[in-house]
């Protein structure tokens, strides 16, 4: 009889050996300033926290970079994804477990100075022939559920920021802060840029596959609390805002 109860304990302890270990996959994209790759090394505010969270946790995870589409369609179907940093949307709510927020952020339409366009609404927007967007962003579906059937897709900002420079695009939608780093790692003149139209404010945050464990999702969210409380969090926010000219979280400038 003991030696059957020893046996039942060590199938118990084999199956939810996993569940407790689970190894996770962390994704990103190229997103500056949040999170970036500068000189093939990557690097942001986001990046910062979650690495610090890994560390609170235990997870030893790396973080792998992968194009928008592929990391949002990976979060969506598969088991222990994580993905930073995501717009937070009453679309996407119920669809992923959710840590935050990391930061805000204006989404906007963005022209070339002297272009002469000028935009007062989203009908205005819709008349000009083509705006660049990352293919499956949320700007794009943003911009998709209002009705705009002139969107031009890609699968990295820098492009959009090079073609609006050479008049291959009359808008792009992307957002701020982060408008003069893209430009900056794309080559192109940050003052030759102008917003146009400011399309909303919304948070940003870490979300988890819904095939998560709950288990895992609550010691990231403890974690996160607890870098909250005891001050962690407004110290990489200030250390990256004094980092770099485009100041990822500008809410912060006109406090001591």
């Amino acid at each position: 009889m003991k030696k059957l109860f020893i046996l039942v304990a060590a199938v118990f302890l084999v199956s939810v050996q996993p569940a407790l270990s689970a190894e996770l996959t962390i994704l990103t994209e190229n997103l500056p300033p949040l999170n970036y790759v500068d000189n093939g090394v990557l690097v942001g505010p986001s990046v910062d926290i979650v690495r610090e969270i890994q560390r609170r946790v235990g997870s030893h995870e790396e973080i792998k970079v992968y194009p928008w589409t592929r990391a949002y369609k990976m979060a969506l179907e598969e088991e222990n994804v994580v993905l930073f940093s995501m717009t937070y949307t009453k679309v996407r709510y119920d669809k992923f477990k959710w840590i935050g927020p990391v930061a805000k952020k204006r989404d906007i339409l963005v022209a070339k100075k002297g272009s002469g366009i000028r935009i007062n609404s989203l009908e205005d927007a819709k008349k000009v022939n083509r705006i660049g967007t990352l293919r499956d962003d949320t700007r794009e579906r943003l911009l998709k559920s209002h009705g705009f059937t002139n969107l031009e897709p890609v699968s990295d900002e820098q492009m959009n920021a090079q073609k609006l420079d050479l008049g291959r695009i009359d808008l792009w939608t992307y957002k701020k802060p982060g408008l003069r780093t893209v430009c900056d790692l794309a080559g192109v003149d940050y003052n030759e840029m102008e917003e146009v139209y400011n399309l909303r404010e919304i948070d940003v945050s870490i979300a988890f596959s819904k095939k998560t464990s709950d288990s895992i999702v609550q010691k990231w969210r403890t974690a996160f609390n607890q870098m909250v409380a005891d001050g962690t969090i407004m110290k990489i926010r200030k250390k990256w805002n004094n980092r770099i000219p485009d100041a990822p979280f500008p809410e912060l400038e006109d406090k001591p």
